[in-house]
């Protein structure tokens, strides 16, 4: 997606490592034109595969996981780091590790959202080391539901998790794909 290319190039800010800021459009300050265009991008790559719900994780995957979903007319279910009253008590639930925080958290999804006849899309901002992309998938796998797919804003090629996703026979999308960051420079392919 030539715009989301564009603004990577321009905006974003090269951190430690190579943990790519993109808050300024992306995932704190978001720009909903962008996301919007995004979303129904998601959307048209995966239209036919019967979707029925699109799941992500809190939260800053839930604005394009949103857009998606209102793109293919279905619900959107973002699984919650922290147990809360406002969360039935009885869930799927998955341990995941993220990479930009350093920090694990458990995954939660009541039972009512998931279930054995739902294909599922999976969507978040950056896939990088996938794990979270893999506890997602470990939350469909326990509701015996299906996955459609992996679709993402960015994916880091340079990482593990869309080769291990790959690996695993998932097909994943990608609006932008960083190749490499060299010098405090985003090289995508």
């Amino acid at each position: 997606m030539d715009e989301l290319k564009r603004r990577m190039i321009n905006e974003a800010v090269v951190g430690e490592g190579d943990i790519i800021h993109v808050d300024m459009f992306l995932n704190h300050c978001m720009d909903m034109d962008l996301m919007e265009r995004m979303g129904n991008t998601l959307a048209k790559r995966y239209r036919g595969e019967r979707i029925t719900k699109v799941l992500t994780a809190e939260s800053s995957g839930i604005a394009l996981a949103c857009f998606t979903a209102r793109a293919l007319d279905v619900p959107v279910i973002y699984a919650k780091k922290f147990q809360t009253g406002y969360i039935d008590p009885d869930v799927y639930s998955a341990e995941t590790h993220s990479f930009s925080m350093d920090k694990s958290y458990t995954l939660r999804v009541s039972k009512k959202y998931l279930h054995e006849d739902d294909t599922i899309l999976l969507v978040d901002d950056i896939l990088s080391n996938g794990q979270t992309i893999l506890s997602l998938l470990e939350l469909v796998s326990k509701s015996r539901g299906e996955v459609a797919g992996v679709g993402v804003a960015i994916e880091k090629s340079m990482r593990d998790g869309g080769r291990v996703l790959r690996s695993m026979g998932i097909r994943v999308e990608a609006l932008a794909t960083v190749q490499a960051i060299q010098q405090g420079q985003i090289i995508l392919a």
